[in-house]
Parts: structure tokens; C-alpha cells; sequence
């Protein structure tokens, strides 16, 4: 193997593994099932036949930033956002939705001299997936993120990384149209999360595993170099959720078109 490649493949982990993080933090912001109330401390009551919600991943603040435990680098996503579904209100109700992430060019300076850039798309492995628990009342639980209604989420999402469009010092490295990890990288998110407006941007710190890659490179195998230098535990990521929208209503507050 070549020694750009070695290059290349070490400049590129980084964003491979933010993708990754993104991914996290969508699914994050699945959890929070946003509800529609009736009154300033009880949840709402279309929940029978499903509510709507949003939020968005990452912000001003807290842009989404994921740490690559074996390169010691961080990465900056691109905002994100899920939209979902809260069915029902009982102690642990399911929720499900679907992460929409712009893909994102990133640029990365090698062994202090090599420049390199590519693209990193995050490919859904179905929809996220989880429960919430609701909470109501200014105190207890909900105090801690500033509204009448809360609510404790564990959600998990599934994406594969994907990377193409790769240059090495301004030169194609030809990774091939199916450079991505074998298996979907699981993230799975608990946080407390308020489901009531006027709605404070929540902090969550998640931690994941990113799984080796396949169907890297068209000239040489790519993938054993690349999932050398990325692949594994300990990587985290930190992003802010931001509450858009609760039930079917229209915009500002509404999820409805």
C-alpha cells in the first residue's frame, strides 16, 4: 500500500466518524416526542392517533462535534434535524422518525503537510427507533430543562458512513462509488428533552462505535487501512436539540405544512 494512501486513509476517518456522530445526535432528537398540550401541565391528547414533532440537531451554540478517539480530532457537522411520530402516552410510548443530514465536504491537514477533502454521507439502516417516558409539572424532572412538559427518551438509530469525492493533496484518490462501513454504525441516545414551547436547546454527549469499512478503493483495497485507522470504540459526540415543532398545526410552533 501506498504511502498517500496511508495519508489519505487517516485524513478521511475523521469525517467518516462525524457522519457517525451526526447520526447520534438525530437520533437524540428522535426521542423527544413533542406534545401537543391542552393545558400547561397534561400532555396531548392526539397521541391516539399519533403527534408529530421535530427538532434540530445541532446549533449556533453547540454545533454538532464528534471526536475520532484514535486520530484525538474533532469534526464540525452540518445542522441536521429528524422529524418523528410519538404513539400514545404511557410510561414508555414508541416513537419513530426519520434523520435528514446534509452531506458535508470536509478538509483535513495530514502528518501537519498533507492536505486532504472529501465528502461523507450518512445512509439511514431504516428508521429511529425508541421510547419516551413524559413528565409533566414546573418541578421535578422538567425543571431542569425549563418547561411544564418533558420527557426521558432512549432512542437508537442505525446509518452507514459513506465516503467519496477524495483528494489527496488536490489529487483523486478513486475510493470507488461503495466506500462505506460494512455494517450501520448503532447509536443509541438518552437524554431529557422538553416538549413544551418557549424551549431551551439541550446538550447531549453520546458516545459509539464506528464498525469497519467495505468496498473501499478500485486500483487497491482501501477498506483494512481505513478501518485500521477509524474503526472502534470510545468516540464521541456533542451536539445541541433544539425543539422546531410539536402536533399538526402550522408554522411557527406546528409540524404541519
Amino acid at each position: 500500500m501506498s504511502v498517500m494512501t496511508g495519508r489519505v486513509l487517516r485524513a478521511f476517518l475523521l469525517p467518516a466518524v462525524l457522519g457517525l456522530g451526526a447520526l447520534s445526535l438525530a437520533s437524540a432528537s428522535a426521542a423527544p416526542a413533542p406534545a401537543q398540550q391542552a393545558g400547561p401541565e397534561q400532555p396531548p391528547s392526539a397521541a391516539q392517533a399519533g403527534l408529530k414533532f421535530g427538532f434540530y440537531v445541532g446549533d449556533e451554540q453547540q454545533p454538532t462535534t464528534s471526536r475520532v478517539a484514535k486520530l484525538g480530532s474533532d469534526i464540525t457537522f452540518p445542522q441536521g434535524r429528524f422529524d418523528g411520530m410519538i404513539l400514545g402516552f404511557t410510561d414508555k410510548s414508541p416513537i419513530s422518525g426519520k434523520l435528514a443530514i446534509p452531506s458535508t465536504s470536509s478538509y483535513f491537514v495530514s502528518f501537519r503537510f498533507m492536505p486532504a477533502t472529501g465528502t461523507v454521507e450518512l445512509v439511514p439502516d431504516g428508521d429511529a427507533t425508541g421510547v419516551v417516558d413524559v413528565d409533566t409539572g414546573a418541578t421535578g424532572d422538567c425543571k431542569e430543562v425549563g418547561t411544564a412538559i418533558c420527557a426521558h427518551t432512549d432512542v437508537t438509530s442505525k446509518v452507514f458512513i459513506k465516503l467519496s469525492d477524495v483528494k489527496v493533496d488536490g489529487k483523486v484518490l478513486d475510493v470507488g462509488p461503495n466506500c462505506r462501513t460494512a455494517q450501520s454504525a448503532v447509536v443509541n441516545i438518552k437524554a431529557l428533552v422538553p416538549l413544551a414551547f418557549p424551549a431551551p436547546p439541550v446538550k447531549v454527549t453520546s458516545t459509539f462505535a464506528t464498525p469497519g469499512f467495505t468496498g473501499c478503493g478500485v486500483r487497491e483495497d482501501l477498506s483494512p487501512l481505513l478501518t485500521g485507522l477509524v474503526a472502534g470504540p470510545g468516540n464521541t459526540l456533542v451536539t445541541n436539540l433544539k425543539l422546531r415543532c410539536v402536533g399538526s398545526a402550522g408554522p411557527p410552533n406546528g409540524c404541519g405544512a
